[in-house]
């Protein structure tokens, strides 16, 4: 299965902000103007906190000046990602991989403290989002 996401003119913002998809699913991340990037959180990428499954593999797509980045997850669980120039204004977005129990994933912990203010407060709202949606799915509560 392969999604597109997109960067949108004008707003430094991942559009959909939550993707789903199977487990073996492709996301493809569009870069539609300016320069961004999509980056899962975890400590060897700029030592940030980990957001992603324990077992998954981060990614960095670098620099997608106008280009495409894609990337299969084989991991069931919910993934936060970033835009480096962009996380302090909250360019921020999660893909849920199946149906995972929320109980034990990086993904849906507190936001650090270490991030920024706009950061923190964008992963608590995908936190939110993610956990209503994968309940009234009737996933792993």
């Amino acid at each position: 299965m392969s999604l597109s996401k997109y960067f949108t003119k004008n707003r430094n913002h991942f559009h959909p902000h939550i993707v789903h998809v199977k487990k073996g699913g492709t996301v493809t991340w569009k870069d539609e103007s300016g320069r961004h990037a999509v980056v899962a959180y975890h400590p060897s990428n700029h030592g940030k906190p980990n957001r992603i499954p324990k077992r998954a593999k981060p990614w960095d797509s670098g620099a997608l000046t106008g280009g495409e980045f894609s990337h299969t997850f084989d991991v069931e669980g919910v993934y936060d990602y970033y835009c480096p120039p962009h996380e302090p204004m909250g360019m921020i977005g999660s893909v849920v991989v199946g149906n995972p129990d929320v109980s034990n994933q990086p993904g849906l912990q507190p936001p650090s403290r270490s991030l920024p203010s706009r950061a923190q407060t964008k992963l608590a709202d995908l936190n939110e989002q993610t956990r209503t949606a994968l309940k009234s799915t009737g996933g792993p509560r």
